[in-house]
């Protein structure tokens, strides 16, 4: 499924563009995918925790294991020039290989170049800044964030963790007509 958010603003709405434009060629290629919008930091009583948008004000924790999934987790640091951001963007994904390509091979070569390929067609393969694997990683992306839910595996087939980066540029100022 595709989780858009309602009436998207900033680099929301960048990552509303990529969602639409990315979800139905890789849904032709992997069957099954939920994709969310920007991802929350919310304090529960385990403690830091990542959302994900299901729609109508409601989130759910993002770290788990089942389905196959991705979200967005925008960087920290955004420089601003007469009203236009620059800032980083992770496209998250999440995915159990043996439920996306039926081969006794793992594929995640496959799934890199399938996500990347979709995002190309979106950003430009010069917004593409680099390509990350692992928790490691994902732990380093989403910084303070330490609970992960029932993540039960770390980057081990058949589960497969990685991050597209990018560089994403978006209005933050108000038309004034």
């Amino acid at each position: 499924m595709n989780y858009l958010k309602e009436n998207p603003v900033g680099i929301e709405k960048v990552i509303d563009t990529i969602q639409k434009r990315i979800y139905d060629p890789l849904i032709e290629k992997w069957g099954t995918l939920d994709i969310h919008p920007k991802t929350e930091k919310r304090v529960k009583d385990e403690g830091v925790i990542l959302e994900a948008y299901i729609g109508k004000k409601e989130y759910k924790p993002i770290l788990y294991s089942e389905g196959n999934k991705i979200f967005f987790v925008e960087g920290n640091s955004p420089t601003l020039n007469n009203g236009v951001a620059t800032n980083d963007l992770w496209a998250i994904c999440i995915l159990k290989i043996g439920d996306i390509y039926d081969t006794d091979f793992i594929e995640s070569e496959s799934a890199h170049l399938d996500l990347l390929d979709a995002i190309y067609d979106v950003v430009g393969v010069e917004s593409v800044l680099g390509l990350e694997y692992g928790m490691s990683n994902l732990k380093r992306v989403v910084e303070d964030v330490f609970q992960y839910g029932n993540f039960k595996y770390s980057d081990i087939h058949p589960y497969h963790v990685f991050m597209v980066k990018m560089s994403v540029d978006y209005l933050l100022i108000k038309n004034k007509c």
